[in-house]
């Protein structure tokens, strides 16, 4: 956990408490987490909250990473988790998390315009990437980290030279398909992050050579040394000392793939990229890298921008006037639909028919910078819902208290879509709008509504589609 305050437009950290619970390492054969992995991690994260309490919900951000993103049982594990933090926790994608481990990069290094690539070995997973400046080139999250290969090569704490080798070849069989492509990109400055690399640093220091960067030469040294059982570790905490060995693996594989001759430690990773994302969405001197990704969205598929921006202006008007009686206050509820609004007609570039259906896959499973999968599955469902039948099992990837907010939101979007399928400029056309519990009502001008049967028709109908949600319309 980092705690920051910010100081025009730049990081202060003033306060920072980090546990090694290993949460990956209690992932079973079935991927189901083990009872004792979540205790630990549920712990840990009630001593976090006990530093959170006082804090405003909207300046925290908790994500998950690999060992979640793999867990069969993560929801309900999510559900204790959050209860012990007080706060939401988000699952992020390996591309997420590549992102905001460069991000953090950026405001801690001395040469922050270079093009760089930048190594970040973690318990479950390893992040590769090649950007320029704040832009990344070039992301891969590969299913390898310190915790995995550890235990799939050194469970019995046996140090061999077979046994590391095979190891350090697992990791580039890994690394094989991608080597090509990120040597064409190619970079100036070599970067590495977190704790695997942090330990080896401090090793190559304090034992070798006393200098500051990574070295192909002081890996091969490290490995033999940790094979003849001469290396001194007694600086690498207790915690990190069984998953050294698989991390010293990884990142051996990883210069000798990419022909890296040396590499220099930052403490910026994924904890600092999160917290600079935080201050985009709070709109403090930084933009919510949320919105370049439904802008390059819209642009990719090709999206018909003036009926985009029509039905999200139809959908914050709705929006107004009901939020107070269906408790959608919350600016992530205003974010959600105005996207959606945004995004619904992505799937008009696949096809026509089912489009809807075609635009909640392409939300739901594509890689978008800033969201998280949580919020990716609430788009999918608000697009994959905004027209025709609505089917119950769209919301069984959504939490359960997310559930009814969601379903209002539908319901403003599907108004919206439908009050403009004219797709012309019109003055909005609804006069009042009344909501209570699970009822909205629409009052329009009486001459508009006779001059508009075939809204007329649409709106009948959509209070048949309604029911599906328990939701009754009336205008």
């Amino acid at each position: 956990m980092v705690v920051a305050a910010n100081h025009n437009g730049r990081l202060k950290i003033i306060d920072r408490l980090r546990e090694m619970v290993r949460l990956s390492a209690g992932l079973n054969s079935s991927r189901e987490l083990d009872k004792e992995a979540m205790q630990r991690a549920i712990a840990c994260l009630e001593r976090f909250g006990q530093r959170l309490r006082d804090m405003h919900a909207n300046s925290v951000r908790a994500i998950g990473t690999n060992a979640l993103r793999q867990a069969k049982n993560s929801r309900k594990f999510l559900k204790s988790a959050q209860a012990a933090l007080g706060h939401p926790i988000e699952i992020i994608s390996g591309i997420e998390e590549a992102r905001l481990i460069y991000q953090g990069t950026t405001y801690s290094i001395s040469r922050p315009n270079d093009r760089r690539i930048v190594v970040d070995i973690g318990g479950g997973s390893t992040e590769i990437i090649v950007g320029e400046g704040m832009q990344p080139l070039k992301m891969e999250s590969l299913f390898m980290g310190c915790v995995s290969m550890s235990e799939q090569h050194f469970a019995n704490g046996k140090i061999t030279r077979k046994n590391f080798d095979h190891a350090f070849l697992t990791a580039k069989q890994q690394l094989r398909p991608f080597v090509r492509a990120y040597k064409k990109v190619g970079w100036d400055l070599e970067v590495g992050t977190s704790g695997t690399i942090k330990a080896i640093s401090e090793i190559v220091n304090s034992q070798l050579d006393g200098s500051n960067e990574i070295s192909l030469e002081s890996l091969y040294k490290l490995r033999n040394l940790l094979i003849a059982k001469e290396l001194d570790l007694s600086s690498v905490k207790k915690e990190r000392l069984p998953v050294f060995p698989g991390g010293l693996a990884i990142l051996l594989a990883i210069f000798d793939s990419l022909n890296l001759d040396q590499m220099n430690f930052s403490d910026g990773a994924l904890r600092e990229g999160v917290l600079f994302d935080l201050l985009g969405r709070l709109h403090l001197e930084h933009e919510d890298v949320r919105v370049d990704t439904v802008r390059g969205f819209e642009h990719r598929y090709h999206v018909d921008f003036d009926q985009a921006n029509r039905t999200e202006l139809n959908a914050g008007m709705l929006l107004n006037k009901v939020k107070k009686q269906w408790g959608l206050e919350g600016i992530e509820h205003e974010h959600q639909l105005k996207w959606a609004a945004r995004l619904h007609e992505v799937g008009l570039d696949i096809a026509h028919s089912g489009y809807h259906r075609h635009g909640a896959y392409l939300l739901q499973h594509s890689d978008m910078p800033g969201f998280a999968s949580s919020e990716q599955q609430v788009l999918a469902c608000l697009v994959g819902c905004h027209r025709r039948k609505i089917r119950p099992d769209s919301f069984d990837v959504l939490q359960s208290e997310e559930s009814q907010p969601i379903k209002y939101l539908i319901v403003l979007l599907r108004l919206a879509a439908l009050l403009n399928r004219d797709r012309v400029d019109n003055e909005f056309p609804v006069k009042s709008i009344k909501a209570k519990n699970n009822e909205i009502t629409l009052a329009f001008e009486q001459d508009w509504i006779d001059q508009s049967p075939l809204t007329q028709i649409d709106l009948e109908q959509e209070s048949d589609y309604l029911k599906a949600i328990d939701i009754k319309l009336s205008f």
